[in-house]
């Protein structure tokens, strides 16, 4: 389990303070993305490569309670499942001890050159299964 700290900002809330639906899966896609930094593999140097790229197909998320302007949270990221060519990684959100909400996001290694999916690469998959 990856653990990703972060402050609940005004941009993140809807009008009435309360944290806005969608940026629960980008604080998910953020705490994917500190994973990775943090075993070494950048995102950007991926995407400028050009040789994989990783899209989301399918997200799903669910709110327990309501997260304020001003929240510190706790992410805990695992990688749920892990197929031949998808990997989903879900994320959930605490303050405190209570979690707030959860998110699942499922991503295809995608080849642009061959313009279909992939299996996921050894080395890759070595990151997301440790």
């Amino acid at each position: 389990m990856f653990i990703y700290h972060r402050l609940i900002h005004v941009q993140d809330t809807d009008a009435t303070g309360v944290l806005y639906f969608a940026n629960q899966l980008q604080i998910a896609l953020e705490a994917f993305e500190e994973f990775l930094l943090a075993q070494g593999f950048s995102i950007g140097e991926m995407v400028r490569k050009n040789e994989i790229l990783l899209p989301i197909v399918h997200t799903e998320g669910d709110f327990f309670a309501p997260l304020t302007v001003g929240d510190r949270v706790e992410v805990r990221m695992q990688f749920s499942k892990i197929g031949t060519t998808s990997f989903t990684h879900t994320s959930e959100i605490y303050k405190g001890e209570a979690c707030f909400g959860k998110a699942s996001i499922v991503h295809v290694v995608y080849c642009p050159k061959k313009k279909e999916g992939i299996p996921i690469p050894k080395e890759f998959k070595s990151l997301i299964t440790k």
